[in-house]
């Protein structure tokens, strides 16, 4: 006599059921709304995507993925985004979805309530608000100690003054969220992007889209504007967006590889396909076992999310999954354009596109490099150890 399953594997089949339905709703979205033509089309525009798509996604309930319904939300999990912010990625939709629906939402989430704080959320969820949160400084720090503004109290509110730098979205957004020190700690400060007061700069990366640069000289804001938060609560949501970093990283090694593979299929040199070359083949498969090391440990980072694990593990987990998935990236870059040749670099290749969208992705929210650091200081090697 077989065992009864448990409540818990009962409850865990069916959210990888619902995981699997999404992912095949994803897929056709994808496939019929967001062809690659579009991401062409789209580079270098201003606003850097398209806020009537960006509108549509919200329709499809995916701006609200995370947020709780009481904000239009849906309330679910990080394996439930994996899947939407990997599908489009994959097709290069320049919406977006992690600074927004992931960095910015998941600040804000964390804020105590407010009716400002309220109405933002709600208008993420629907699609109507693309807020940028502005917390990191010009230098690229990924510590949260030292907010690159501050705000001093003014009359019946604020004035703000400092300068950050890697904004994401970094044009088309309606709001941004400045992270500054008060005299009773940190808070988001709500801004439109025309302020007086409010410089914006545009720095155009690899891809088309932007980082923006923005520049607070005695910024008035009223008292309304100030959404305050814990910096432990800001250290979670950016662990969150890294991973949903790391998984859009991923999404575009699987599709270089692939892209990769059917070139070596199809090219012919001496009579026969470039793929049975064995040099190559080697090659290939060193490329197939780094993406599937790439998969596994996102993979386990967006479980660690959803498992609500300790503070410790939550960041090392976050930041192992970055270093792996921008490392592997660019890696996959490099080989793949070798592997096809001159072709690979050519404007008019698909293949040029991911190769750009690396280049734009894998620094932000810090490279591989520094997040190979920032996990060493977190788990430092042990006196007398081996390996």
């Amino acid at each position: 006599m077989s065992a009864q399953p448990t409540p818990d594997a009962i409850a865990q089949a069916e959210r990888d059921d619902q995981v699997r339905l999404l992912q095949d709703s994803v897929t056709a979205f994808a496939a019929g709304r967001l062809p690659l033509s579009r991401a062409r089309k789209l580079r270098k525009a201003q606003p850097e995507f398209d806020p009537a798509m960006f509108e549509e996604l919200a329709g499809q309930g995916w701006t609200g993925l995370l947020l709780p319904e009481e904000f239009g939300g849906f309330g679910l999990g990080f394996a439930e985004a994996r899947v939407v912010i990997e599908g489009l990625a994959a097709q290069l939709a320049p919406e977006p979805m992690v600074p927004v629906a992931v960095l910015a939402a998941g600040a804000l989430r964390r804020c105590a309530q407010s009716v400002q704080r309220d109405e933002l959320l709600t208008a993420v969820a629907a699609g109507t608000a693309v807020p940028g949160l502005v917390w990191q400084d010009v230098a690229g720090s990924l510590e949260l100690d030292s907010p690159p503004f501050t705000a001093a109290p003014a009359g019946d509110g604020w004035t703000l003054d400092g300068e950050a730098r890697f904004v994401r979205p970094g044009s088309g957004a309606t709001e941004y969220l400045l992270l500054a020190s008060t005299p009773k700690g940190v808070a988001l400060f709500a801004v439109a992007p025309g302020s007086s007061g409010l410089e914006v700069q545009h720095e155009v990366q690899a891809d088309g889209t932007a980082l923006a640069r923005l520049k607070a000289t005695q910024l008035s804001v009223n008292a309304g504007a100030a959404l305050t938060l814990d910096r432990a609560d800001l250290a979670a949501t950016l662990d969150e967006a890294l991973v949903m970093n790391a998984v859009e990283l991923f999404a575009l090694i699987v599709r270089m590889r692939a892209m990769t593979l059917d070139y070596l299929k199809t090219r012919m040199q001496f009579g026969k396909a470039i793929g049975s070359f064995q040099s190559l083949q080697h090659r290939s498969a060193d490329m197939l076992m780094q993406e599937e090391l790439t998969r596994a440990v996102v993979g386990q980072a967006v479980a660690a999310l959803d498992a609500d694990v300790s503070q410790h593990r939550r960041t090392s987990m976050a930041s192992r999954a970055k270093a792996r998935a921008a490392e592997v990236a660019m890696s996959t870059a490099r080989e793949a354009i070798q592997m096809h040749g001159g072709i690979a670099v050519t404007d008019e290749y698909d293949l040029s596109l991911y190769v750009n969208r690396v280049l734009s992705l894998a620094p932000w929210l810090g490279n591989a490099q520094a997040h190979r650091r920032r996990y060493v200081r977190l788990n430092p090697p042990v006196a007398g150890s081996e390996g």
